[in-house]
């Protein structure tokens, strides 16, 4: 896959669907508010398991991606990944997003929730993001579910304990 080949799948990606869909549970009974990357694959997510109206925002989104280089070679799609949340992780003018852009933006976010009316809140968000949301919530003494490479469709909770 050439690096303008990756760029087109990480496109693609960003506006797919869910693949495959899945069946999740509803959870309507233990949230008051369900707030949703705008990403369509979450929109999707959010839909299954809230069955009212939901809110989308970009500050759910995915952390972004895109080929490190454009020399004219070819890579797996994995390796183009791997580089790509490098290249994040250490700030890299290849990525449209620093790694303290997206700390900044778990910030924004969880101050916009905490200073809202509504105290349990189901967030639909991605992967990468929720690593760096995870890490804010625990910083500001919530206390809730570890994991290293979250799964797609689980639920994890995180409650404040300060």
């Amino acid at each position: 896959m050439t690096p303008q080949q990756f760029n087109q799948w990480v496109e693609g990606y960003n506006v797919g669907a869910l693949a495959p869909p899945q069946e999740l549970p509803p959870l309507h009974a233990e949230w008051s508010y369900c707030l949703s990357s705008d990403l369509q694959r979450a929109c999707e997510t959010a839909k299954a398991v809230w069955p009212q109206e939901f809110q989308s925002t970009d500050q759910l989104r995915e952390i972004e991606i895109a080929a490190v280089f454009h020399w004219p070679i070819k890579l797996p799609l994995y390796v183009w990944l791997i580089l790509g949340r490098i290249a994040w992780y250490i700030s890299h003018r290849s990525q449209a997003e620093t790694r303290q852009e997206t700390a900044h933006r778990a910030k924004r976010l969880v101050d916009q929730i905490e200073s809202g009316p509504r105290a349990d809140v189901l967030l639909v968000t991605h992967g990468a993001f929720m690593k760096v949301l995870r890490k804010e919530l625990h910083r500001r003494g919530y206390a809730g579910d570890y994991f290293f490479t979250p799964a797609n469709g689980r639920l994890y909770t995180f409650e404040n304990k300060s």
